[in-house]
């Protein structure tokens, strides 16, 4: 194996060579993949939060949607598809994992899994909310040894420490309790028959599931049969992760005996070292083109009730057609990965050119991610270094920097980030620091934490906050929230809650309540609302200081800053293997500005409440083993508007190389001044492998609307298309 740094610098020249950046952006962040009892998980982690919506699976076991919602974000995020070939102890990959949107909803996406032979899966909402858990069924034995050995806890790549197992919490439901009391009564029976291979596997299969009241016992249990069983090795693990997970349990005192009697494990020798693969490296990525074109064309009623309607249309002030977009789109995404039984070095590159043919003054280029990242297990430290998304901490948006963390105690974490906003304010030069403290597991099912953090512009404080962040798993539920207040302003940044709900039969329930202040509270906003009178206006904050107090400008931003609520609550329930029913109430509403002086002398008005009321039917394999349709309906009511939407998508694989995604919107909407407006969008997309590699795709998408009333008639034609390739290394 090459150095790190022979491969570090390789990887930097590339780099390089590709700097040259659009606001277009890859979601996906990292993907691992670890062993957890019989069963493999994905864990997919985003670069922003997001919220878990349901599954779809396939007949064919091979190929599964997961589709998920962004949620709200101060940070503005292009999406571009992306995808993840995830290999396991063999040269072939074991999942390839697409990211990609769902029809003309940006922020709603799925995950597309294709999966190496029939493989049955469930998907979670991970811990906090910025992750989803995939669990392949039965898969565990093809996962990398470095990833998490069979009977060995499994340390969270995050938190470098054992995470608390679905055990380890209060009951769950009913059902999953009857089942956790089952296997473990199962298990006890073999241990006292002395059939200790069925009792491990019962055991792992137990303690795999949610939180159960069992789980204690049989993580006690499962080091015992271990013992037993001629593993003092094993056992040993076992034991030590118990006194860790219940100190105070009712099996400590036999847990501390037993490791006083089992020898510590033996060395490994040289022939056993160099058989084991001790270390990993891995390059995953994809480079990606694609070319994007679209044209429009309208014609008023007028001009078609006039002698010239029936000519050849003319380009003039009541006929209009033209090219509305013409560019190419260029990404690069590389992740280098080296990791061992106690580091993790990762180098991520995201780079992504936009060439607008139409002005080339528009061309830009985007580097959304461009760091190193390494880990050290057991003293528990972590440092990522170079521009990043934010992960917490009341980091609001990308910057160039540096984050770092160290474990103090088994469940307590302290982190500090300093840097500098990579999205420009004029002029102005911005920077921050804060400081956090992260709580793994303030009790067996919570966890959270608190920072600080300050922000400067051209010298003055931008944005002083402190918050809280919050974490619960508890059996099917996973919840989390952010609290922001800045202190320097005297206003509410950020409050927001989320949570997921799953049963055993797969029913999931999603609640969100997000008031957030539009934009976010910081001094620097003051340069977007100036004074008109002033002879020039400001780029940089010391230039308005030169005319107004800093106090002044402070007040303006909160008069000007207006207050956005989005609010959900949906359910999707399975009727059958084939067939899900779905149904959601969404509210949004954006605020008021009163009117302020000079400023904003007339304010603006809010928006008022704008309701949704929304109903889905999905089905899968309806005529083939690997079709699925999505059939959506929503009611919108606004106080200047209402309108209808019915959608439908549908995703069919032919001979396996092809995919066919036909899709239909609908929409119709009467506004307060009796104006009608008709829509329907006919859509098709295709994507083509003629490799395991390489896929083409291409997508047409037309849209015809009319528009009525009583000063308006209006007709026109919008055609939008796109084709490239993506090749995934």
């Amino acid at each position: 194996m090459k150095p790190v740094s022979t491969h570090l610098f390789r990887l930097a020249v590339i780099a390089a060579s590709l700097v040259t950046a659009s606001a277009r952006a890859q979601l996906v962040d990292d993907v691992e993949l670890r062993r957890v009892g019989n069963d493999a998980v994905l864990q997919v982690r985003f670069v922003t939060p997001v919220q878990y919506l349901r599954t779809l699976a396939t007949g064919s076991g091979d190929l599964g949607h997961v589709y998920y919602d962004v949620l709200p974000t101060p940070e503005t995020i292009n999406y571009l598809p992306t995808e993840r070939r995830i290999p396991a102890g063999s040269a072939a990959p074991f999942v390839v994992m697409t990211d990609e949107t769902v029809g003309t909803a940006e922020r709603s996406r799925r995950l597309v899994l294709r999966l190496t032979g029939n493989t049955p899966f469930t998907a979670r909402a991970g811990q906090g909310n910025r992750s989803i858990e995939i669990v392949l069924r039965d898969r565990g034995a093809m996962v990398p040894a470095t990833s998490g050995a069979a009977g060995a806890p499994v340390r969270d790549d995050k938190a470098g420490v054992l995470p608390a197992p679905s055990g380890t919490a209060a009951a769950g439901s009913s059902e999953a309790e009857a089942r956790a009391q089952a296997l473990l009564a199962q298990a006890r029976q073999a241990v006292e028959r002395a059939d200790y291979a069925v009792a491990v596997d019962l055991l792992e299969q137990l303690l795999a599931q949610p939180a159960t009241a069992s789980s204690q016992d049989a993580q006690e249990l499962i080091a015992v049969a271990r013992w037993r069983e001629g593993d003092p090795q094993r056992a040993r693990v076992e034991f030590e992760t118990y006194l860790k997970l219940y100190p105070t349990g009712p099996g400590a005192l036999r847990a501390r005996e037993a490791l006083l009697t089992l020898a510590p494990p033996a060395p490994v020798v040289a022939a056993e070292a160099a058989a084991a693969p001790a270390v990993t490296t891995t390059v995953t990525g994809s480079v990606a083109t694609y070319y994007y074109g679209g044209q429009s064309k309208s014609r008023t009623q007028e001009f078609q009730d006039s002698a010239l309607g029936g000519l050849p249309t003319l380009v003039s002030d009541a006929s209009l057609s033209g090219t509305d977009q013409s560019q190419m789109l260029s990404s690069v995404d590389l992740n280098w990965r080296r990791k061992d039984a106690d580091s993790d070095l990762r180098f991520v590159l995201r780079d992504t050119y936009s060439a607008d043919l139409l002005r080339n003054d528009k061309s830009k280029n985007k580097l959304s991610a461009f760091y190193v990242d390494y880990r050290l297990q057991s003293p528990g430290l972590s440092v990522r270094l170079g521009r990043q998304s934010p992960t917490g901490g009341g980091v609001m948006g990308r910057f160039d920097g540096v984050q770092a963390s160290w474990r103090f105690a088994p469940k307590w974490r302290l982190n500090a980030v300093a840097g500098q906003p990579t999205d420009k304010l004029l002029d102005s030069r911005r920077s921050f620091y804060g400081a956090s403290i992260d709580a793994d597991a303030l009790t067996s099912n919570l966890g959270g934490s608190l920072y600080v953090i300050e922000q400067r512009i051209d010298g003055q404080t931008d944005r002083r906050a402190i918050g809280n962040e919050m974490r619960l798993q508890l059996g099917g539920l996973s919840a989390s929230s952010i609290l922001d207040y800045d202190t320097i302003l005297g206003g509410l940044n950020i409050a927001s809650v989320q949570g997921t709900w799953q049963s055993a039969d797969n029913t999931v329930v999603n609640v969100l309540y997000d008031r957030r202040a539009t934009p976010m509270l910081m001094l620097g906003n003051s340069l977007f609302f100036q004074n008109p009178v002033l002879a020039a206006q400001a780029t940089r904050l010391q230039d308005l200081l030169a005319v107004q107090s800093v106090s002044l400008l402070r007040q303006q931003v909160k008069d000007t800053t207006a207050y956005s609520t989005q609010a959900m609550i949906g359910v999707t329930h399975p009727l059958s293997p084939n067939w899900q029913i779905g149904a959601d109430i969404r509210l949004t509403n954006i605020g008021e500005l009163l009117p302020v002086p000079d400023i904003l002398p007339s304010g603006q008005p809010g928006t008022g409440n704008i309701w949704s009321v929304g109903a889905q039917v999905i089905a899968t394999n309806l005529y083939s083993s690997r079709d699925t349709h999505v059939l959506v309906f929503n009611q919108l009511k606004a106080p200047t508007y209402k309108g209808t939407l019915l959608q439908y998508n549908n995703s069919s694989t032919i001979a396996q190389a092809w995919q066919l995604e036909p899709s239909l919107r609908i929409y119709q909407q009467t506004d307060s001044t009796d104006t009608r407006t008709r829509r329907w969008a006919p859509g098709m997309r295709v994507t083509y492998r003629p490799t395991a590699k390489l896929s083409l795709e291409s997508e047409l998408s037309l849209e015809f609307s009319d528009i009525s009333g009583p000063t308006r008639t209006e007709t026109s034609r919008r055609t939008f298309y796109y084709f490239g390739f993506r090749y995934d290394i």
